[in-house]
């Protein structure tokens, strides 16, 4: 119920904006004029009062905050004072009526004199036919069993019959299952699987955490159960009651076992994998919420083209980027370590996809602020906070990203001076190898230090006719003549290379 002040002039204003935003109105009784009027003490030829259906996006938890704010909206559009006095959130959800099938009996006419095995018989492969659906008219009805049978035999083109009956479809037309409504399974659902995975969130981390820490990780899953169990038993997840009490403990119960695992037989889910899938979760949660305050086309035409058309753009900029980078962490040139296009492009993403994943963060707390109604819908303070969010996750993804190459760097010189394998860096490897000189010691001509044919190197290949190799003593690459060595392969890091 909302409240118009300022006279016939304003109330048309305010009118005209509601049309245009498809609310609908509707006039006040004259008992509740009287009593609105009483408890406001307003005035007639000043303050109008209306009931308005205000279409809310979104849960309908916290759904009158989000009709405040759209009649705050509405006064400011319009120009006229216009208050909200009375909230009454409306359940849209509706009930699902069991679904029926018209099927013949016509056939269940049977002669008295029939022996009995074979009137047996006969009334299984009935039963037989009609469960397999041989027997169905093709009339669908949903409706309680009374009504659906009563339509079934009475609205008939041929007039009444009564050589038809309905047999249950979905289950939900037999004696003491649960009716429920058209969206209560999926709400069941979420508010289920929710607290079950963060509980698994807590058990995952009760390995690896010490003693007190453990305890408060314990108490927190079972915080995190408790709800679970009572959504699970109060909505619908199941037929029967019986039925919710077998789902709540078989879905606990594999969560549990995916936390913790099972001694000698399966292994539980480290933290790292428990809090991977929980944001993967978010994520889809977060971008489903927030895609469906959008429309596909609007989504299609403008998003989708402008995050292609940055990546596209950026790809040539970041090509080779990490791997630049990485070779100026071990000087070494460009063309020592040439790489192919696709490790390039693999080197690209991991340049871009920090900075995707940060916008695509504040996207999907967006969905899920605004779907909840924190978010007031072009909230400058909530804009900036998210800019601010995204700023700083850039920042970070950004320091994360340019620091790799580095790190990369200092694990190959730890391999190398450990005589453990290197890891490759996008396309770039080095290999142990012997060196073996092919003249005499005088006619080398090293650059970069001195090289020791009894020592395996890292050897990065040859490239500009050198042999480039990592000299773990001097901490810088080797470079050799290819044709004044011999590259001979090495039993393992550790191993030396003969005379």
């Amino acid at each position: 119920m909302i409240e118009l002040q300022g006279g016939p002039p304003q109330w048309d204003k305010a009118r005209q904006g509601m049309q245009e935003l498809d609310w609908t109105c509707y006039e006040l009784s004259s008992k509740e004029r009287r009593t609105v009027r009483r408890a406001f003490d307003a005035d007639v030829e000043f303050s109008e009062f209306w009931w308005v259906k205000v279409p809310v996006t979104g849960s309908s938890w916290r759904a009158e905050r989000e009709a405040s704010w759209q009649i705050t909206e509405l006064s400011r559009s319009a120009q006229a004072v216009v208050y909200g006095r009375l909230f009454r959130c409306d359940e849209i959800d509706r009930d699902i009526e069991p679904e029926w099938q018209v099927h013949s009996t016509g056939h269940q006419t049977e002669d008295a004199a029939v022996p009995g095995i074979q009137r047996r018989w006969r009334t299984v492969r009935r039963w037989c036919a009609t469960r397999t659906g041989l027997l169905d008219v093709r009339v669908r009805i949903h409706a309680d069993k009374d009504a659906a049978l009563h339509l079934a035999r009475h609205l008939r083109t041929d007039g009444p019959r009564a050589d038809v009956g309905v047999r249950p479809l979905d289950g939900r037309g037999r004696t003491g299952t649960l009716r429920h409504r058209e969206d209560a399974l999926n709400r069941a659902l979420a508010l289920l699987l929710v607290p079950l995975l963060v509980m698994a969130l807590f058990l995952s981390s009760t390995q690896h955490v010490r003693p007190l820490a453990a305890a408060a990780c314990w108490f927190l899953a079972l915080v995190c159960a408790i709800p679970a169990w009572w959504t699970a038993y109060a909505l619908p997840v199941a037929r029967t009651r019986l039925g919710c009490l077998v789902v709540c403990v078989v879905v606990t119960l594999a969560t549990a076992v995916y936390a913790l695992g099972v001694p000698g037989l399966v292994d539980g889910v480290e933290p790292r994998g428990a809090w991977a899938a929980a944001g993967i979760a978010f994520y889809v949660t977060g971008l489903i919420l927030l895609g469906r305050r959008w429309r596909w086309q609007v989504l299609v035409v403008t998003v989708l083209p402008l995050l292609a058309t940055l990546l596209v753009a950026a790809l040539p900029f970041t090509g080779r980027m990490l791997q630049d980078g990485y070779a100026d962490a071990l000087s070494l040139t460009s063309e020592e370590t040439a790489v192919s296009g696709t490790y390039q492009l693999l080197a690209a993403v991991k340049l871009l996809w920090p900075t995707l994943a940060a916008v695509l963060l504040v996207a999907a707390a967006w969905g899920v602020l605004r779907y909840f109604h924190f978010i007031r819908p072009r909230s400058v303070f909530a804009g900036a906070l998210a800019t601010l969010v995204l700023t700083l996750a850039l920042l970070t993804a950004v320091e994360w990203t340019l620091a790799s190459p580095q790190q990369a760097a200092d694990k190959l010189k730890r391999a190398a001076s450990h005589r453990t394998d290197a890891p490759p860096y996008f396309g770039i490897s080095a290999d142990w190898t012997c060196v073996r000189p092919t003249v005499p010691a005088r006619a080398l001509n090293e650059r970069g230090g001195t090289l020791s044919p009894r020592a395996p190197y890292l050897s990065f290949g040859v490239a500009e006719g050198n042999v480039v190799l990592w000299d773990s003593a001097a901490d810088r690459p080797l470079r050799v003549p290819a044709g004044q060595v011999k590259l001979l392969p090495v039993a393992g890091p550790g191993h030396s290379c003969g005379a």
